[in-house]
């Protein structure tokens, strides 16, 4: 494995131009393909490329078809990942974005509107799929022990401080987004555990260009292949670059002609898991907040209902 400390950044203001754009390979002169430990200039980790190191847990029985199976969840929420700028959406305060194959599933804190801890609705309806994964996650998780010890420790701790029903057994883990087949634009990861360290496995199926994970700051490339890994800092700017098919197509989403597909399995600590209760209390608050929800709407019928209408005499 080479290990490089990186010198070179581009100014702000340049990068502060790419974030939300999808890049090209005119975004980096480094490109990486096999075994590397990249430093940043102040000689912290920024990703370590593992080639080939989840082969085995990517080809067993059952991990792609469940992966491949959330291709249908698509979300206008990603923001800049999503390859373009948020714009507001009807009346409300609420702005979306370019809509995209991607899916988070495991536990979720309190946010937004739903004020309490709570498995994504896939996972609560797909438990079995869930678990089945595990095995795939938990090879994750060791690679990230093995190379590094001191931000796995901090991450466990959080995890020892959480409730387990939050976590993926024998992980650092309590969430995770995947993402089939498509550009995503500069950006940095939020809500990830800031001290931690995110992971990003590739999955991939059929023939495709493009599709290149990039640190524009620092501008660098790495080719994921089928079953790699990469650990990587999250919250640096990063994105990857389009992904062009055999068919000759620029894709969003898998080809359904010819196959080619790039899933990539982002794994983290939820920063405020910590703060949840047990699966049974929060519950109950769901419970409280839907009768709350119900009571509300039932009171804005009433008051409809009692407001004199304007005639036309």
């Amino acid at each position: 494995m080479i290990e490089a400390r990186l010198r070179t950044r581009i100014p702000s203001a340049e990068l502060e131009a790419k974030v939300g754009k999808i890049l090209g390979p005119e975004d980096y002169n480094l490109l990486i393909t096999g075994p590397a430990k990249l430093l940043k200039p102040n000689g912290q980790p920024l990703c370590i490329y593992l080639p080939g190191a989840l082969r085995a847990e990517a080809d067993t029985p059952g991990v792609y078809e469940t992966f491949h199976s959330l291709k249908s969840h698509r979300t206008d929420n990603r923001g800049y990942a999503s390859g373009a700028r948020r714009v507001m959406a009807g009346t409300g305060n609420r702005s979306r974005a370019l809509p995209v194959a991607s899916a988070i599933i495991g536990a979720f804190d309190a946010a937004g509107r739903q004020k309490y801890c709570r498995l994504t609705a896939w996972t609560g309806q797909n438990l079995p799929q869930w678990e089945q994964l595990r095995p795939f996650l938990q090879g994750v998780a060791r690679h990230f022990e093995a190379r590094l010890p001191e931000r796995y420790a901090v991450q466990m701790a959080e995890v020892r401080a959480t409730y387990p029903e939050w976590v993926v057994p024998g992980t650092p883990f309590t969430t995770v987004t995947v993402n089939n087949t498509y550009p995503t634009g500069v950006h940095q990861d939020a809500g990830d555990l800031e001290s931690g360290f995110s992971t990003l496995a590739c999955i991939r199926r059929g023939t495709f260009t493009g599709g290149v994970f990039v640190f524009p700051k620092y501008r660098v490339g790495i080719d994921m292949q089928h079953g790699d890994l990469c650990l990587i800092d999250a919250h640096e700017y990063h994105g990857n670059t389009a992904i062009v098919c055999a068919c000759g197509e620029r894709r969003n989403g898998m080809c359904d002609t010819c196959g080619a597909e790039r899933i990539s399995v982002v794994s983290y600590f939820r920063q405020n898991m910590t703060r949840c209760g047990s699966y049974t209390e929060e519950a109950q608050r769901a419970a409280t907040a839907a009768e709350l929800r119900t009571r509300k709407a039932q009171a804005a019928a009433i008051d409809a209902a009692d407001t004199p209408q304007e005639v036309d005499a």
